[in-house]
């Protein structure tokens, strides 16, 4: 129950890759139905050019070691790609052998969403106590010192408008070009 109700795309595999489980957030990331996908090969969903970095990365999870997350691309149903972040752990039976692996993924957008959460709140702590150390609040500073606050906190700044833009997907990242600012060699 608490599976099929998660948020994140939950699916079970079987050493060789054969899907076991499929839960609900698995179907409306991928489009295939658990039913569809039970039984089968979960490798359909690897793109060709990572099909073996992925099948190994889910087989050192098997022999025990630990990947954390990472970010990887998976084909849809539909045949559009969509980048995740992938969290996998081993599948073990009640004896404790590892039997398979689970893997839990999202789409990047909430990644990149989740992640610039984490970055913004110790860059505003880094742009509020330089600026009070700027203002000279706990006592005076040199002309140097005053040189590398404003250094720092201008570096922060840089940062968090970095992370801003990056966190709008409405909004294109500082190296995309739009289609009309493309040469002609790059369409």
């Amino acid at each position: 129950m608490i599976v099929g109700s998660a948020r994140d795309a939950i699916v079970g595999e079987t050493l060789d890759g054969t899907v076991l489980f499929w839960n609900r957030a698995a179907e409306e990331l991928y489009g295939y139905a658990a039913a569809e996908m039970l039984g089968r090969r979960a490798e359909i969903l690897y793109p060709d050019g990572r099909r073996d970095g992925d099948a190994a990365t889910l087989l050192r999870v098997a022999e025990g070691q630990r990947v954390g997350e990472f970010i990887s691309e998976r084909v849809r149903r539909d045949g559009t790609r969509v980048r995740v972040c992938v969290r996998v752990a081993p599948l073990v039976d009640a004896g404790g052998a590892t039997i398979g692996v689970t893997s839990t993924s999202w789409a990047g957008g909430e990644l990149v969403s989740r992640v610039a959460h984490q970055l913004r709140t110790p860059l505003n702590a880094i742009v509020g106590f330089t600026g009070m150390l700027l203002m000279r609040l706990p006592g005076p500073i040199n002309d140097e010192q005053e040189h590398q606050l404003e250094l720092v906190r201008d570096s922060a700044e840089q940062l968090l408008s970095l992370i801003n833009q990056l966190s709008r997907p409405d909004q294109k990242s500082p190296d995309q070009k739009s289609p009309e600012q493309k040469s002609p060699d790059n369409s």
